[in-house]
């Protein structure tokens, strides 16, 4: 039988094995949406057994809502869930088409696998021309021959990934010797996964580090370098504002400090306070956030020039307020 017919009646004890919210028919969950992360908006009425779902972020059934939730493949899914509720049927093999996207995806791996780390090349002088000494030790490479623009550069590659670990995005930063190369866009993001999954991938950052007890995150990849050489701390780049609001830290995180940039529009503070509230009501190991931001526009100005920082501390009261 196949897997969605198969499914019908059983969505409860494969929410559970997911580790979705239950079944909740005419009520609402109380916790977050395993999408969108609002909370008390979800319900799952599982409409004549088909785990049909809706909250503020959509609608739809069962398998919908876990190829959104978990990022996974419909293949995978099917597989997975087979084998949890005993299913067997032979599956005609369906060849997935390749997309654009795919094979950008397959090219960048191919040639990431094969790229030296920064330490003896132009990426290293560049990064010292900005003052920063300790180079990152996961998700970030050099690549000596990388053509734009009708001539050859230099690149900087950076690989951004989701709470699960899928590949998200390529940060590249185009070098010319040991400066930023002087062409449009020399700072460059290209995304890696297929729509919807990567519009609800979640805690999308590049990870320059290991996770640690204490974890910090920046905007840019050279604001985060600065920050840890400044405060010793592991720290991770979340590339934007847009993605910094919405990062919840991983498991084992009992400090986030927030490194905010000091943008005349407000939008890096905005981003910071909004992560470090959703954060402390998040079900996480998060019991303290610090917010830091300098009196310069950014770390990497405070790491060259010097200035003061400010910080300011939240606490999380009651991790039962949380669940």
């Amino acid at each position: 039988m196949q897997t969605k017919k198969a499914a019908v009646g059983q969505w409860g004890r494969i929410f559970e094995y997911y580790g979705m919210p239950p079944v909740t028919g005419v009520k609402h969950y109380n916790g977050p949406c395993p999408i969108c992360g609002a909370r008390g908006k979800f319900r799952c009425d599982d409409k004549d057994g088909s785990g049909s779902w809706i909250c503020v972020c959509g609608h739809g059934d069962g398998m919908k809502l876990l190829q959104l939730a978990t990022g996974k493949p419909w293949v995978t899914l099917c597989d997975e869930i087979d084998r949890l509720i005993g299913n067997t049927w032979k599956r005609e093999k369906v060849s997935q088409p390749v997309t654009e996207i795919s094979r950008k995806r397959k090219l960048v791996m191919d040639k990431f696998s094969r790229l030296s780390c920064l330490r003896g090349t132009t990426g290293e002088a560049y990064l010292q021309g900005r003052g920063i000494l300790q180079l990152p030790t996961e998700s970030v490479r050099f690549c000596d021959r990388q053509i734009a623009s009708g001539r050859e550069y230099q690149a900087i590659y950076a690989i951004a990934t989701d709470d699960k670990g899928s590949l998200c995005y390529l940060h590249r930063t185009l070098l010319d010797g040991d400066r930023k190369a002087n062409v449009e866009a020399a700072k460059k993001m290209t995304a890696l996964q297929e729509l919807p999954g990567l519009q609800h991938a979640k805690s999308v950052a590049i990870r320059l580090y290991p996770v640690s007890s204490t974890l910090g995150i920046a905007e840019g990849i050279e604001t985060a370098l600065s920050c840890r050489q400044i405060f010793r701390c592991n720290v991770w780049s979340t590339m934007n504002s847009g993605f910094m609001e919405k990062f919840i830290a991983p498991p084992g995180v009992n400090h986030l400090i927030i490194f905010a940039d000091n943008d005349e529009h407000g939008a890096g503070l905005a981003a910071a306070f909004k992560c470090g509230h959703k954060n402390l009501m998040s079900r996480n190991d998060v019991e303290k956030v610090s917010i830091r931001w300098p009196d310069l526009p950014d770390f990497n100005d405070m790491l060259i020039q010097g200035c003061e920082a400010r910080e300011h501390v939240l606490t999380r009261k009651f991790k039962a307020e949380a669940a």
